[in-house]
């Protein structure tokens, strides 16, 4: 079989980032072509059942273009935070950004993870608009209300508090930062995807108890769903309580001092006593590395020169969290053609300076 057609078609770039279409997103027209002609020909009287399937498939395509903005939405959140995203891929009635290393904090995951909610509702709106200066019971009419409603239902259904959902990654980044762990946000998170899971089980087999067509389609789509947010759950979970948590980052981190980076390069070095020296900038985050070499070069011509003008950049993308999984450390290191990284202890303070060949021992 093609490989293309298992891994998915490519379709184009946004901001340099492919747009991967996986042969399932096609089967997804189909069903929706097969529920929504009937709602056609009853919503617009007079259309042909042949235009009433076209119509249908054209809200298929509508309905995989509003995904793809939802998508969109996180990996704009995600390029602005320096987040580095590898891909965008339809599938079966969903779609993903696959990003290039998890949330580096609380407020990382939450923008990230609002900002796809946030592109949805501004559609609901703008269609729900634009559909009240339209004349009912029309063709034109008939799309802008479809449209506002799956974009309505993208937004709410994404709010859910449950992993994998967006929702649920707010409601991690909100215990992370009540409780200074990602690890307790996951778990809360995960709870609540087995929660949500579970009720949907339940409410599909109130519904199957129906017997009508109506309501087996509604069950079918609820036990869709609960398998999706389950199965979603679980693969957090095995993450989080992989073999990869007894990774100690701490063994293979240099101890670090932290001054300011407009310190006279001397006066670091001093202070340094033989550890890393961590710079900081004005508003008391960390934005560099004393290169040792450099420096020490430096302070025979220049002692008061500023120790900043010596070091090596440290930006969002070159920190490690303390709790960070063996993968997720990793993850940051591949993403990054940087030699130095910062670890971030518990308490948010500079805990250890890690360099690429000390990483690589942990392999």
């Amino acid at each position: 079989m093609n490989r293309r057609w298992v891994d998915g078609i490519r379709i184009g770039r946004f901001a340099g980032i492919p747009i991967i279409v996986a042969p399932s997103w096609l089967l997804s027209i189909l069903v929706i072509m097969y529920i929504g002609a009937p709602v056609v020909v009853e919503a617009v009287p007079g259309t042909s059942e042949g235009r009433s399937y076209l119509i249908a498939a054209l809200l298929g395509v509508l309905l995989g273009l509003s995904v793809l903005l939802h998508e969109l939405g996180h990996c704009i959140a995600a390029m602005r935070l320096k987040v580095p995203v590898h891909s965008v891929r339809l599938y079966l009635l969903g779609g993903v950004s696959e990003v290039g290393r998890s949330p580096r904090s609380p407020g990382e995951e939450a923008q990230i993870a609002a900002a796809g909610p946030v592109v949805s509702v501004v559609l609901a709106a703008a269609a729900t608009g634009l559909a009240t200066l339209t004349e009912p019971h029309t063709l034109r009419w008939l799309l802008l209300v479809q449209l506002a409603l799956a974009n309505g239902l993208i937004a709410l259904f994404n709010l859910i508090p449950a992993l994998p959902l967006d929702g649920g990654r707010v409601l991690r980044a909100g215990v992370w930062r009540l409780w200074g762990r990602r690890g307790a946000g996951t778990t809360a998170a995960v709870v609540g995807g087995y929660l949500v899971a579970l009720g949907l089980l339940v409410w599909g087999g109130f519904l199957l108890a129906g017997g009508t067509k109506v309501a087996v389609l509604q069950a079918t789509i609820a036990f869709a769903m609960a398998l999706f947010i389950g199965v979603g759950a679980f693969g957090e979970r095995a993450v989080r309580s992989s073999p990869g948590r007894a990774f100690a980052i701490a063994d293979f981190a240099h101890p670090c001092v932290e001054v300011p980076s407009a310190t006279p390069v001397a006066q670091a070095l001093r202070l340094s006593a033989g550890a890393e020296v961590a710079l900081a900038g004005e508003h008391g985050n960390i934005i560099g590395v004393l290169d040792r070499e450099a420096a020490e070069s430096l302070q025979l011509t220049s002692p008061g020169a500023p120790a900043f003008a010596a070091s090596h950049p440290i930006g969002p993308e070159q920190v490690i969290l303390f709790s960070d999984t063996a993968q997720e450390v990793m993850e940051v290191v591949r993403a990054s053609g940087s030699e130095y990284f910062l670890l971030i202890g518990s308490e948010g303070q500079a805990a250890g300076v890690l360099r690429r060949t000390d990483l690589g021992r942990s392999g």
